[in-house]
């Protein structure tokens, strides 16, 4: 799906590299959490994952995907 970059312009986004220090999970484990949909809304930009702040305050609430 193409990036709506408009859309992302507004948003507080967090990369990997920034999860690693507020999560207490791996790199790794944050981007598979991502893939799996376990932190949702994970979008890929170049080479990189980020998470919007409102998907990581669901995730930190603990609305995940049940599986």
């Amino acid at each position: 799906m193409p990036i709506n970059y408009k859309e992302l312009k507004d948003k507080e986004l967090y990369s990997v590299k920034e999860l690693d220090k507020i999560l207490p999970i791996t790199p790794l484990t944050i981007r598979a959490y991502i893939r799996k949909g376990i932190i949702k809304g994970g979008r890929k930009i170049g080479k990189n994952w980020y998470v919007s702040k409102q998907d990581l305050e669901a995730f930190l609430e603990g609305d995940r995907v049940k599986g």
